[in-house]
């Protein structure tokens, strides 16, 4: 991990007052190097490096989103759409949650006495097993 984000890690290491050339010291040894790593906050330069969608979206974030979209909810309530429920705003996006409006499904409708059909045929399949 070192060797792939030498930058970042190094950054963290001279934030926590150490230095990576220290590693192996009785001062600062190899286990001391894995904590930090570790236990690398969401704010630190290695975090930024390998997981930026996580480095950028804490709490603090999540909560404005949630604003955001409350926000849009009430202003999107008192007009010709919102009292007809139609075109509702989708959610800010979020990092790690899919947006449901993006989703589609697709096909056709099946007539009532074909879904039995095929519903009792699943049944008898499953019955014989």
């Amino acid at each position: 991990m070192v060797d792939a984000h030498r930058d970042a890690v190094e950054a963290d290491l001279i934030r926590a007052g150490v230095r990576l050339r220290d590693v192996g010291s009785e001062s600062f040894n190899w286990h001391d190097l894995l904590v930090l790593v570790r236990q690398s906050p969401r704010e630190s330069a290695l975090m930024s490096v390998m997981h930026p969608e996580v480095a950028r979206w804490g709490q603090g974030e999540f909560l404005l989103a949630e604003l955001i979209d409350l926000a849009s909810l009430l202003l999107w309530a008192k007009t010709k759409d919102g009292a007809k429920n139609r075109n509702r705003p989708r959610p800010y996006p979020r990092p790690g949650v899919d947006d449901p409006g993006s989703r589609r499904v697709s096909g056709h409708a099946v007539p009532m006495n074909e879904v039995r059909d095929r519903l009792r045929a699943l049944r008898t399949q499953n019955q014989g097993r």
